[in-house]
């Protein structure tokens, strides 16, 4: 397990005060970056080998977005890291310990160089040991499909400021960008699906589904699909 302390900024809430769902994936994905440097495997190990994590999927789970000024405790716990795969749970909490946030993600190693899955090395995986207290939550897991039935309602570009380090769209930029094409805002669920990795420049087109209970966005390119976002 690996945890550190924050504060919810000016910069980092909506019109109503709460975190925004861009800002929330930022302190997972953070929280995952400040884990893997902290042993010694992160950003500036994996540029030495040409590799990198790619997100496949979210599993996002909304009790309650903390408010401007509050302090929460992000924490992430690795599991199944073995192949070319890792999971990671996120929870967020109060400092009272009001559980606020908890998610599951997928994650791939990729070969940089060939755009490839690479095996985990050994020094990568003695560096997340299970930890035996990780809490226990029932994720669904959902596989994300879409049925081309949605209606286009917008055109999205790649620009430079979206690019992360490993030369694509940073993975939280996916769920700003659907996030705008909503009728509403106030979710318990965010699953997310990354399919393709989006990058400079790439002209993305957006459509929206109509769900029983919430909306599917999909950012697509002709008939390859990129990412697959649903809010519940």
């Amino acid at each position: 397990m690996y945890q550190y302390s924050s504060r919810i900024s000016y910069s980092e809430v909506d019109a109503n005060l709460n975190l925004t769902y861009y800002s929330l994936v930022n302190y997972m994905q953070d929280c995952s970056c400040f884990h893997s440097d902290d042993v010694g495997v992160g950003v500036g190990y994996l540029s030495t080998i040409s590799r990198g994590w790619f997100v496949t999927s979210y599993e996002i789970h909304i009790n309650r977005l903390p408010k401007y000024l509050e302090k929460i405790v992000i924490s992430t716990y690795p599991y199944q890291v073995k192949g070319m795969m890792a999971r990671r749970i996120y929870t967020i909490t109060t400092e009272d310990g009001e559980l606020l946030v908890y998610a599951d993600s997928l994650w791939v190693l990729m070969d940089l160089e060939n755009l490839r899955p690479a095996r985990i090395n050994e020094k990568i995986l003695a560096a997340y040991p299970e930890d035996a207290n990780m809490p226990c939550f029932d994720f669904k897991r959902p596989k994300l499909h879409y049925n081309d039935v949605g209606e286009k309602v917008g055109v999205f570009v790649v620009n430079e400021n979206h690019i992360d380090t490993n030369n694509h769209m940073n993975n939280s930029f996916y769920i700003d960008v659907t996030r705008r094409f909503l009728p509403e805002d106030k979710f318990n669920e965010i699953n997310v699906s990354y399919k393709k990795a989006a990058l400079l420049f790439d002209e993305l087109d957006v459509y929206l589904v109509k769900l029983e209970t919430g909306y599917q966005v999909v950012l697509k390119k002709g008939d390859e699909i990129f990412t697959i976002v649903e809010y519940k």
